[in-house]
């Protein structure tokens, strides 16, 4: 028992001399996250401000106000983040207590906005759309080690402004894990159900969540994993029929011998309801050998133009200033050209495009292979600007992939134009499906199992409408305007048209395809009838 009695005090003394020590550091340790913050936020491409006033330490807790403001370049967003002023609260471990239960660390921040030092209107704002609650409550537990837990809340928010609405249900609700010297790490969190009502336009979407693992910062992307999933979106209004769907997006990036970045893409729509028929639709990106050297000279372009988009809207800028403004305009096209040549690497840089759409007639496929096999001096502004295709064929190779059901497209606009692309050899046709295979290689293309020129390409583009003029058309090659638009189109196609391009245009289209015809051409009564009756709903 004496031995006991004994070790009470002498625990009571080593913690009150943790906690006095613990004290004596937890200013510098705040000093130390908000640099770690500032630095996390410039990878980034932000800049911040942040600012520690009025530190004030006592034995077990102390209290800092803290200063925030953005810059990133553009004037509205930087007027909304300047000078935003935060209440922190800081308990010194390394016992610590936290929503109700004891746990071990170095210190516990508790940050929320300090409204009573905005405006009085401002704070008047705030009240109302927060319904009195404090618009932002922040968390951080330093543990004894490198690593940091936090959690980020806000409230639910509700706005009324005549017949508009825009409601934030339930707030957003984020946590996570991360070291504390590099701010990476994990986050989960909530996004509330969201509800927008405005000028006839309804908007409803479901609670949301997100789930990221961060794993460090390289030339302004965030390497490792995030997946963001909305189980329903739904959207209606007076002049638009009903719609509802589902999102899920999944991304992925790495860095590859720390020289490159390799990555993928996912989204998916699923469970959609339109007037269209369509029930999902999937879309895979992936991404290879993109160079850090020209992405990180990419970051800082952006960053010289947000610096030159301050500038000018500044007007305070002397002479001097004005004519350095001027030499980097006129010399950011140059740049922009080098940092993309950084940026590509022959043979290694590729990028893979995959679309699946799903409906009950069947699934339609596009698949888009590309591969950089130039070098970085032909990336050429003037030469892709003069050449174009032929340009582009010197340093991107590739292949095109592209299938539908006939019946897919059969009531869609797509039906109206489909003879002619097939007429024209752009499209092949089956009995039941349209197909579009296209390989580029260097002066090679490959066109639905055909050997084309490039030349032969261009022209078929051209006469297309796709691309050109029609003074660069060889002799005898019509162009698309002179093409003749098929009179046997599928039942209710008119109708579909006239839903998803409007009366106006629809009536634009019919005019165009009139004119078209040979003006000593007979109609046969039925095709003719079918041209009035269509005129007519048009114009009703």
């Amino acid at each position: 028992m004496k031995k006991i009695l004994i070790l009470i005090p002498f625990l009571i003394l080593s913690w009150a001399g943790s906690t006095w020590f613990i004290g004596n550091e937890t200013e510098l340790l705040l000093k130390d996250y908000i640099k770690n913050t500032k630095n996390a936020y410039a990878e980034m491409g932000m800049e911040t401000h942040i600012d520690i006033k009025g530190y004030e330490k006592s034995f077990l807790k102390s209290t800092a106000k803290t200063i925030f403001s953005l810059n990133t370049g553009d004037p509205e967003l930087d007027d909304l983040f300047k000078e935003v002023p935060f209440n922190n609260t800081i308990s010194h471990g390394p016992l610590l207590w936290v929503k109700g239960m004891p746990r071990f660390g170095t210190a516990y921040i508790h940050s929320t906005l300090d409204i009573d030092s905005l405006g009085a209107e401002t704070q008047d704002i705030l009240k109302k759309l927060f319904a009195n609650k404090n618009p932002l409550n922040s968390n951080i537990l330093f543990g004894l080690n490198e690593t940091a837990d936090y959690d980020l809340i806000i409230p639910a928010i509700d706005i009324k402004e005549d017949v508009s609405v825009f409601s934030l249900k339930d707030g957003i609700y984020l946590s996570g894990t991360g070291n504390k010297n590099t701010l990476m790490g994990t986050v989960k969190g909530t996004i509330g159900k969201i509800k927008i009502n405005d000028d006839g336009l309804l908007i409803d979407i479901s609670a949301s969540t997100v789930d990221v693992d961060m794993q460090g910062m390289v030339a302004g992307q965030m390497l490792g994993t995030t997946h963001f999933e909305i189980p329903s979106i739904k959207i209606e209004g007076e002049e638009m029929p009903p719609t509802s769907f589902s999102i899920d997006f999944s991304s992925n990036m790495e860095q590859v011998e720390n020289k490159a970045l390799d990555g993928s893409l996912k989204l998916i729509a699923s469970n959609i309801k339109a007037p269209i028929d369509i029930s999902t639709i999937h879309l895979n990106a992936l991404f290879k050998g993109y160079q850090i050297k020209g992405l990180e000279q990419l970051v800082a372009i952006q960053k010289d133009l947000q610096q030159l988009q301050s500038g000018g809207l500044s007007g305070d800028m002397n002479s001097e200033e004005q004519e350095a403004l001027m030499n980097k305009i006129q010399n950011l096209p140059n740049v922009m050209v080098a940092a993309v040549q950084n940026t590509l690497k022959k043979d290694k840089t590729t990028l893979s495009l995959n679309l699946d759409i799903a409906s009950k007639q069947g699934k339609a496929l596009l698949t888009i292979d590309g591969r950089y096999i130039g070098n970085g001096a032909d990336i050429n502004l003037e030469e892709l600007s003069t050449n174009g295709l032929v340009a582009l064929l010197k340093i991107i190779a590739g292949k095109i992939d592209f299938n539908t059901p006939k019946t897919m497209i059969a009531n869609t606009p797509a039906a109206f134009f489909m003879p002619s692309l097939v007429e024209q050899g752009l499209i092949a046709e089956n009995d039941d499906s349209y197909r579009l295979n296209a390989i580029f290689e260097t002066n090679s293309i490959t066109l639905n199992d055909k050997a084309v020129s490039v030349d032969e390409f261009i022209t078929l583009l051209t006469a297309l409408g796709l691309g050109g003029t029609d003074d660069e058309l060889p002799e005898g090659v019509e162009s698309s305007d002179n093409i003749d638009l098929p009179a046997d189109l599928p039942a209710g196609v008119f109708e579909e048209l006239s839903e998803q391009l409007g009366e106006e245009e629809l009536q634009g289209l019919v005019e165009e395809a009139s004119q078209t015809l040979e003006p000593d051409a007979k109609e046969p009564d039925a095709k003719k009838e079918t041209a009035e009756v269509t005129e007519d709903k048009t114009q009703q």
